[in-house]
């Protein structure tokens, strides 16, 4: 997946280079920032209580089990690098950061034992818009930027369980690791501020937001090393599927990030 997204990234990188060399309208800016990525998701509690039920039923008798679907929510706050590119009225914006903190809440029930770990060390975020826009007082020195897009997000996180947790799971295993991953689309907004100092170069502030809401794969798996080296892995739905689309009613995430840095235009 990733290696199709950066392909892409590719490409039109490629294009804008092509189209500004021709002499065509083209603007773009690079820098650093701050990411705030929430995911909602509510699962199935049927699909999740099988279990409960035939304990239920065999202690009490035949009956039918109604539970209320679980809600969770993961916030991630993270560093993020990007860049965009605008060509007359289409415009780019890409952006890969680095968590550095998870905040969990609600019940999540794939995880419910281990939420309160936060060593996500080693995770990664893409966020990308695809879309139009018009620059507003694009003859002065302040230049402002609105568009609307298509945006794709894609997440993955990894976090070493703590050894007391990995202990009461298997006392032989040496280490365990939560991976999880999550390819969402949506649609968003984008605001670029600029200011240039001379013709072609100046500073900006980038604001982009995002809604997500048509999950493509939502993956969760375990990875761990037994004390004698022996590796294994623990997938949550049966046959070795990686993807936990099933155990989902619906999903949605809001993505926010803001970026300050250097800005051109040709």
């Amino acid at each position: 997946m990733k290696k199709k997204i950066f392909a892409i990234v590719l490409v039109l990188c490629l294009s804008f280079t092509a189209l500004s060399a021709a002499g065509i309208d083209l603007s773009g800016d690079v820098g650093i920032g701050y990411m705030n990525y929430t995911i909602i998701t509510e699962y199935k509690r049927s699909a999740l209580a099988e279990d409960l039920e035939a304990g239920l039923s065999g202690h009490l008798g035949t009956g039918t089990l109604v539970m209320d679907n679980p809600k969770a929510t993961d916030i991630y706050n993270a560093l993020n690098v990007g860049l965009s590119l605008k060509y007359n009225y289409l415009y780019t914006n890409i952006c890969v950061a680095f968590p550095f903190t998870q905040i969990p809440t609600g019940d999540n029930p794939l995880g419910k034992k281990i939420n309160g770990t936060n060593n996500i060390k080693g995770s990664v975020i893409f966020d990308g818009q695809l879309g139009a826009g018009v620059t507003l007082l694009k003859n002065t020195p302040l230049n402002i930027f609105v568009g609307g897009a298509i945006g794709i997000n894609y997440i993955r996180t990894k976090r070493a369980l703590p050894s007391t947790f990995v202990n009461t799971v298997y006392p032989l295993a040496s280490s365990l690791k939560e991976i999880r991953s999550k390819t969402m689309l949506g649609v968003g907004i984008d605001v670029g501020i600029k200011y240039y100092f001379t013709k072609n170069v100046g500073i900006g502030l980038d604001l982009k937001e995002t809604i997500y809401f048509v999950p493509l794969s939502t993956k969760r798996y375990y990875k761990g090393t037994l004390k004698d080296g022996t590796k294994f892995t623990y997938y949550i739905t049966k046959k070795k599927n990686k993807n936990i689309n099933k155990l989902i009613k619906y999903s949605w995430a809001n993505n926010f990030s803001m970026r300050l840095g250097v800005t051109f235009k040709l």
